[in-house]
């Protein structure tokens, strides 16, 4: 399912994205904030994860976002699409493993605990996703509902402000 980034690494997918081809060292202008060693090992390991592809040109060192990296950058930046997505799920004591890593998981993906065993989010979610939780289902109680209609929603916007 997706990964947690950082702060920084978002910052350099979304620069990547916005200014494709975009050098190492003009990378290092947007965010000199950062140590460019903090900077140039969070480039690496985009590219170890393929988020991202490295390559050199004219003594620099050129990057691109890569497909993955794009579908990466669009969960950590969710979207609302005006349904929201309901995850319920009853996973036993026996499965406790199971069900902790069924909520990091859903952290992950922005969503919010409503109740216990009830998680929500009001952001797309990618076809991948859906399949997974979809897997995960037919191997425990995991249901994802999709609706447009919750008769009161204060509570559930005020999770996502």
């Amino acid at each position: 399912m997706a990964r947690i980034f950082t702060p920084l690494t978002l910052q350099i997918l979304l620069e990547i994205q916005k200014n494709p081809k975009i050098t190492t060292k003009e990378l290092h202008r947007f965010h000199s904030t950062y140590a460019y060693k903090e900077l140039y090992n969070t480039v690496f390991r985009l590219a170890d994860l393929e988020l991202i592809k490295k390559e050199s040109g004219k003594g620099e060192i050129i990057l691109t976002i890569t497909t993955d990296g794009e579908k990466s950058l669009k969960r950590n930046t969710p979207k609302r699409d005006g349904v929201w997505k309901l995850v319920i799920f009853d996973i036993s004591e026996k499965q406790k493993y199971v069900r902790v890593v069924l909520r990091a998981k859903l952290k992950a993906l922005h969503f919010k605990k409503w109740q216990n065993s009830i998680w929500i989010s009001p952001y797309e979610l990618d076809e991948e996703i859906e399949q997974e939780l979809k897997d995960l289902g037919k191997k425990f109680f995991v249901r994802l509902i999709k609706t447009k209609e919750i008769n009161i929603t204060d509570d559930l916007e005020k999770l996502f402000d």
